[in-house]
């Protein structure tokens, strides 16, 4: 088993700050860059968006095979993260830029989409081997609770980054006399840089850390020629039922986040009338709200469990939602209340979710005898972005058939109705399905640990009853 050392959380969780960075930034501002700088229609903007989260999860299920069976002397996920770390800097640079003058509306739509599916194909080579490679890193219950509390520490430096400088940045460069568009190009260009800095300095920190499959030879290609072997994985997967309880649960919680950052800026700029001011310090305030609670929730979840944990911040969440839903937010005060408390939820999934799928590697391993960590990463994110580039692209649909029009500042009573719809409802009712599946996970630590020994047993072909118990609840 190997413990967890200081320097290898600590460039694991720099892999954290590239990541949330480039997640956030592209989450929260491209589809208002399209609208707002490029001038696209709402609908046609979030079929932009919901394009790209489509081929991030085709990328996220094929990456997972590919890092599950790479050799390389780099080890199986270093060498795409040192991928990510060239690519999505240019990519995100190249989103930022508005051909508007130079490309009609049918052939922006084509740029915008191709950019976007390049930085989903990036986000889905860094994101995946990462996310795999904490299961490797870590094999202690707690240790992998602590692991990803040391990311969602280091994530609040990226979010910080992705989503409370953009609009600053912006303000500044407006300042210095730039146009809108070459301000968010210009503040795309900051944002990239530290991204790329922050997955390369992870990368060096974790050297020496991977474990290596005993033969083959990294190829680029096998995830495409084995393909029915990769489809074969899945099915496997999908029969535990650990897996089937934590991916619908994945998908209500993406599905729901999704409701909120996506109509978040436009609740704030359209329904509450606030600029770029507000909207920074909502982000700011994100962000301190992750500081607080990320040293909580990691005490919380090495007391009662991860599941635990996340049943009782959702479920806060999820009842908080349908009482402001109801009263209404129409102040300053209600606004960051509402943000406060929504974002302990999320932060306490962000923070736990990652280390809760790491524990079906032991799962998959007992019933299957193989250790997929990329197979379980990718299925669960693939399947997460199919879900949220579903509800990204009926928010756009929705938006424009409610009367929305990003060019006028005075919106129509149905698209307040609609903002008021997605952005404070709908992520509690998605939450709160979610708590109610989360109830019925069978894994915690008593049983984490039994079916460890089980593994360990059974590779030695000894009688490992002892364990029968637990190990029936769990299967």
């Amino acid at each position: 088993m190997q413990k967890l050392r200081p320097k290898v959380a600590l460039g694991y969780g720099l892999f954290a700050t590239g990541e949330a960075a480039m997640y956030t930034f592209i989450n929260s501002f491209f589809m208002l860059f399209l609208t707002s700088v490029v001038g696209m229609a709402a609908d046609k903007a979030s079929m932009v968006v919901s394009v790209g989260l489509v081929m991030e999860m085709a990328g996220a299920l094929i990456v997972g095979k590919m890092s599950d069976s790479c050799t390389s002397p780099k080890g199986r996920r270093r060498p795409f993260l040192i991928v990510s770390a060239i690519m999505v800097p240019i990519v995100i640079f190249l989103m930022y830029n508005n051909y508007g003058k130079i490309f009609g509306e049918n052939t922006l739509s084509v740029i915008y989409s191709a950019l976007n599916i390049l930085f989903w194909i990036g986000y889905s080579i860094m994101y995946v081997p990462y996310i795999a490679f904490g299961a490797e890193i870590a094999s202690d219950y707690d240790d992998r609770t602590r692991l990803r509390s040391m990311c969602s520490a280091f994530g609040v430096l990226g979010s910080f980054i992705g989503n409370a400088t953009p609009l600053m940045l912006v303000s500044l460069l407006l300042g210095f006399g730039l146009n809108d568009s070459r301000a968010w190009t210009g503040t795309a260009l900051i944002i990239g840089l530290p991204v790329g800095l922050a997955i390369l300095t992870g990368w060096r920190f974790t050297a020496g850390t991977e474990q290596m499959p005993e033969d083959g030879k990294f190829d680029p290609w096998i995830a495409i020629r084995e393909l029915p072997v990769l489809l074969k994985d899945f099915w496997e997967l999908m029969k535990l039922k650990t897996m089937r309880i934590l991916l619908v649960f994945k998908i209500l919680f993406n599905v729901g986040y999704a409701f909120f950052t996506s109509t978040m800026v436009f609740f704030l700029q359209y329904r509450l009338g606030y600029g770029n001011e507000v909207t920074s310090t909502v982000y700011s305030l994100q962000i301190a709200v992750n500081l607080v609670t990320v040293v909580i929730v990691s005490w919380i979840g090495i007391k009662l469990g991860k599941a635990a944990t996340l049943r009782v911040t959702m479920g806060v969440a999820a009842v908080g939602c349908v009482l402001f839903y109801m009263l209404g937010i129409e102040s300053y005060v209600s606004l960051m209340t509402f943000i406060v408390m929504f974002s302990m939820a999320s932060n306490s999934f962000w923070q736990l979710s990652g280390a809760i799928f790491y524990d079906i590697t032991e799962v998959d391993e007992y019933v299957y005898g193989k250790r997929r960590e990329g197979a379980i990463t990718s299925l669960q994110s693939g399947i997460g972005s199919l879900a949220s580039a579903f509800i990204v692209s009926m928010i756009g649909k929705y938006l424009a058939a409610s009367g929305f029009d990003a060019s006028v500042a005075i919106q129509p009573d149905t698209a307040i109705a609609a903002l008021d719809l997605l952005f404070i409802l709908m992520p509690g009712v998605c939450f709160a399905i979610g708590v109610a599946v989360l109830f019925l996970y069978p894994l915690n630590k008593k049983r984490f640990i039994s079916i460890q020994k089980a593994v360990e047993l059974k590779k030695k072909g000894e009688d490992h009853s002892q364990y029968q118990n637990d190990l029936n609840k769990i299967l």
